[in-house]
């Protein structure tokens, strides 16, 4: 397992939770990497994170002289990943190690499990509108559609609805930067994105490749911030990823078999 925390000016925290997450992947008796990816920080995140290797030796800080994104620091950890499997979440309190075992648990049976934000809750005006759809499907089509996680803001309902109605994702929180992975996948899904829009990306390329997607592990109230969200390169990116979409190469290198597991049926 390769677990890979995405930083950006977090020298507030970023001991504690090398040590927390260290102290989780110590306890799994597998093998495992640990890498940070510090982003350009102005503070001294790296030198805390590089500070810790003598009591975490398996932990390697990669550092980009200026910003590049969340998009390009996530094509920096999957360079140094050596293992099957692939988790990352970003260098914040908010996303703790305590939900991976779910993600662990579900692994055995997809390519990809996200975890999704329960946020804020929803205004008034639209949980009653949810309540109304809900009981029209419910009377109508026998079903009713799952209800939203909680409100996750404009902008990421907003991206959730722009990732079902162009790319087919059904997630219900596409932004949500807390996902395993198995690392074999990435062959055919080379990250174009640097900025935010990554998170939408890797859903949409593995949605178009039959890949098998799960969202199985609910991370409580947390709420969505600054650091999430997208603005103008969000949608150049979106547009970029829809109109030239880079699968890789059309003759992909022979198989890592180090990097290969067989997915199980389910239970």
């Amino acid at each position: 397992l390769t677990v890979a925390l995405l930083a950006h000016n977090d020298a507030a925290h970023v001991g504690d939770l090398i040590s927390a997450w260290a102290e989780y992947l110590n306890g799994l008796e597998r093998d495992y990497q640990l890498l940070l990816v510090d982003d350009g920080s102005v503070d001294d995140t790296a030198q805390r994170a590089e500070a810790l290797r003598e009591k975490v030796p398996r932990l390697e800080v990669l550092r980009h002289e200026r910003p590049a994104g969340v998009g390009a620091a996530l094509r920096t950890a999957l360079s140094a990943a050596r293992h099957p499997l692939f988790f990352y979440t970003l260098c914040d309190p908010r996303y703790r190690s305590d939900v991976l075992p779910r993600l662990l648990k579900a692994i055995d049976s997809v390519h990809c499990v996200a975890g999704y934000r329960a946020g804020r809750p929803m205004p008034a005006v639209w949980r009653a509108t949810g309540w109304l759809c809900h009981f029209l499907c419910r009377v109508i089509l026998s079903a009713a559609p799952e209800p939203l996680p909680g409100w996750l803001g404009w902008r990421g309902h907003g991206a959730t609805l722009l990732a079902r109605v162009f790319f087919g994702v059904r997630n219900r929180d596409v932004l949500c930067p807390y996902r395993l992975m198995r690392r074999e996948i990435f062959a055919r899904i080379p990250l174009q994105s640097n900025g935010p829009f990554v998170h939408v990306e890797i859903l949409a390329k593995a949605n178009f490749l039959g890949y098998i997607l799960s969202e199985d592990a609910p991370l409580g109230a947390v709420k969505p911030e600054a650091r999430d969200g997208h603005g103008e390169n969000f949608f150049k990116e979106f547009r970029r990823v829809l109109d030239h979409p880079d699968f890789g190469p059309t003759v992909l290198p022979a198989p890592d078999k180090s990097a290969t597991t067989d997915i199980l049926p389910a239970g």
